[in-house]
């Protein structure tokens, strides 16, 4: 079980050169390296147009036996379960370094060297998303990795590593929260943001609307969900979405293209790719307001119907896996309001492609879409 203790004084965690000695090269670890690259590293940067997991953190790669570690092991996993399990060879390796890892994160979080240690705590608690959310290994993982956020004092105004490593820390928190109905560990209230006037980047904006739906979340699985309080609140956020999106810039407009399938659903183009998460979400969002946990008013059921739709079309189109894996978690709430068994079971079938092809795992979402289809809900 990790520990935590010695911490010293928050001073910046930024990776820096690993005291440690440098590791040994194989074709093995080469391959998993490289294939980190053009896998996983891009779900990571799905917010973040520096491309951090791209870019920076490979550089301390073969300097740094803690980071090496949880790279080839989070890589190995994906392989292992991608493509329907096809390839097994890479379960062991990816054990093998997921226990490299471990120990040396323990051993890390233990002594006065913590450079890393954050950046290796989220590729571990990656690691165990990928394979099963709800694993006690994830639990643990998350828990420290919050504490290593709160020590060290990193915010949404944090930069470098740390700023992307803060970002990547609140999609897992939103999609733990999401997925047991609850409320976020960490208080939106407590990110210290601060946005720009009149600011461009798709990336920024898009961690924005993050920062709404995590404030979103709080509200309607929290003590004021279902109170008169709780619904002037909701209308304020409603407000504050439609703020948001009327200083967008076009790249933020979705463009239909082709025809509409049978099931009503038709593909839309954004030629960002933050872009086209942010207005996924964005859709997201307004249907936690509407009903969850349950219907504020019959008047919004047409307009749920549309944002569901919405969703499904961005879902639906071509974009990269980066936006396919965390919108899975977006992508349950439309399947679950949205109108028609037929159309219900498209949604199903692609979160159930997610984990087919790329290995993150959905199957319990599904089978808790399907239950409550067979309970009438």
């Amino acid at each position: 079980m990790l520990t935590y203790i010695n911490l010293m004084t928050p001073d910046d965690t930024s990776d820096r050169s690993s005291t440690v000695s440098s590791v040994t090269l194989t074709s093995e670890t080469a391959f998993l390296l490289q294939t980190y690259l053009r896998t996983v590293a891009t779900w990571m940067d799905l917010m973040d147009h520096t491309c951090t997991y791209q870019l920076s953190i490979p550089r301390f790669a073969l300097s740094s036996p803690l980071l090496f570690h949880g790279i080839c092991a989070f890589t190995a996993k994906h392989l292992a379960l991608a493509n329907n399990c096809t390839n097994r060879y890479w379960d062991p390796v990816a054990q093998a370094h997921y226990g490299s890892a471990l120990r040396l994160l323990i051993h890390a979080l233990n002594s006065h060297d913590h450079s890393h240690a954050l950046t290796a705590t989220i590729l571990l608690s990656s690691y165990e998303i990928v394979a099963a959310l709800g694993s006690e290994h994830h639990r643990r993982h998350f828990l420290g990795l919050t504490m290593l956020i709160k020590h060290h004092g990193i915010t949404a105004r944090s930069t470098g590593i740390d700023g992307a490593n803060f970002w990547v820390y609140v999609r897992h928190e939103i999609a733990i929260a999401l997925g047991n109905g609850q409320s976020l560990v960490l208080n939106p209230e407590d990110w210290n943001v601060f946005w720009e006037e009149g600011e461009r980047r798709e990336d920024v904006l898009g961690n924005r609307v993050l920062w709404i739906l995590a404030r979103v979340i709080n509200l309607v699985y929290g003590a004021d969900g279902q109170t008169e309080a709780g619904r002037v609140e909701r209308q304020r956020f409603l407000n504050e979405l439609e703020e948001w999106r009327a200083s967008l810039s076009d790249t933020f407009v979705g463009v239909p293209y082709g025809d509409a399938d049978e099931d009503g659903f038709r593909k839309v183009y954004f030629g960002v790719t933050a872009a086209a998460a942010a207005a996924f979400w964005y859709h997201v969002v307004h249907i936690l307001l509407y009903t969850e946990p349950t219907l504020q008013d019959p008047s919004y059921k047409p307009l749920i119907q549309d944002q569901a739709m919405r969703i499904t079309n961005i879902a639906i189109s071509n974009f990269p896996d980066s936006v396919k894996v965390f919108g899975t978690h977006g992508l349950f709430f439309a399947a679950k309001h949205i109108n028609g068994l037929t159309r219900k079971a498209r949604i199903w079938n692609i979160i159930t492609d997610v984990e087919a092809r790329l290995g993150y795992h959905t199957r319990n979402m599904v089978k808790k879409l399907q239950d409550l289809v067979e309970a009438g809900l």
